[in-house]
């Protein structure tokens, strides 16, 4: 099996370095050019780049993979399958026709639910207990492709978003192993998705990590768990001098207490935050410009005491 692969963070990791060690020949890796990364900028390749010089594979960065030169450089290696995966490109007709048995890609949701950016993030934002990867056939429209093979799997309650990315990145090896094995048999069919099911994904803006103590302790968690590491669960806390620090909370339990009196967001006896129902234990968070630090270190540092509080910031 001739593959070309196109990626670009780390998502597809995984699936590149099995394909590197296994039967198939990688005959070139596609990626999105190096960009100014970090505080000082410093030019960097992607994630998958840099996995594939590691693995001596031949990379091109591609400004835009539809380009005449890439279609052509594509069409002439002659590939049996095109595989794209976190690739940040839409590619074309072109481009998808130069493969022989066609152009797959690695989805991190169980589609036709969550097409777009973000699938990970808004899984768990939007408290889906199950989630998984599917292998699909790349189309016109996004992530609305024929589906070859998905896999499923539990969101655990204290899981981040990132946590769950790099599973479904390792679970996704056996799911392009099987969509690979349907291409190669050319007697299994994919299975057309049911758009009347389809729900979006889109990627995730600064603003989606703003949390709202009014809501109820299960959601602000699974905002605070979705939205980690970006753009992470943002909130003020106001001191008892009414000086206000803002910060991202990193990790958080839930704790469904119930009905109570206090006014959300506020800090009560036990040092957890009241939210419009049940309460949220805080486990670590980041002040803006400073370290991330665990909840009793955070307590001691910013004098912390019930009455003060967290505000919701919109």
């Amino acid at each position: 099996m001739r593959i070309v692969f196109c990626g670009s963070g780390d998502f597809g990791i995984p699936v590149l370095r099995a394909l590197a060690t296994g039967p198939e020949e990688i005959l070139r890796v596609y990626s999105q050019p190096a960009r100014p990364a970090g505080r000082k900028g410093k030019i960097t390749q992607t994630p998958i780049a840099l996995a594939a010089e590691e693995l001596s594979l031949p990379v091109v960065e591609a400004d835009d993979i539809n380009a005449d030169e890439h279609a052509d450089e594509i069409k002439a290696l002659n590939p049996d399958v095109l595989l794209v995966i976190d690739f940040g490109q839409k590619i074309g007709r072109p481009v998808r026709s130069a493969a022989r048995l066609g152009a797959i890609n690695l989805h991190g949701s169980l589609l036709p639910e969550l097409r777009g950016a973000a699938p990970v993030h808004w899984a768990i934002i939007r408290g889906y207990e199950k989630t998984g990867v599917s292998v699909i056939e790349l189309a016109d429209r996004m992530d609305a492709g024929a589906i070859f093979s998905r896999r499923a799997t539990d969101i655990r309650p204290d899981e981040s978003a990132d946590e769950l990315r790099r599973r479904l990145a390792d679970m996704g090896v056996e799911a392009i192993d099987e969509a690979i094995a349907m291409l190669i048999s050319g007697k299994c069919e994919p299975t057309e998705q049911n758009d009347s099911l389809a729900t979006k994904a889109p990627k995730l803006k600064k603003s989606d990590g703003l949390i709202d103590w009014d809501v109820d302790s299960v959601t602000v968690r699974n905002l605070i768990s979705g939205c980690w590491p970006w753009p992470g669960g943002q909130t003020q806390y106001i001191a008892a001098d009414g000086k206000a620090t803002g910060v991202v909370i990193a990790r958080a339990v839930a704790i469904e207490t119930g009905e109570h009196n206090d006014k959300p967001g506020s800090i009560g006896d036990d040092l957890t935050v009241a939210c419009g129902r049940g309460r949220l234990k805080i486990l670590q968070l980041k002040p803006a410009g400073k370290r991330m630090m665990e909840w009793r270190d955070f307590v001691n540092g910013y004098r912390v005491s019930p009455g003060t509080r967290f505000k919701t910031v919109f």
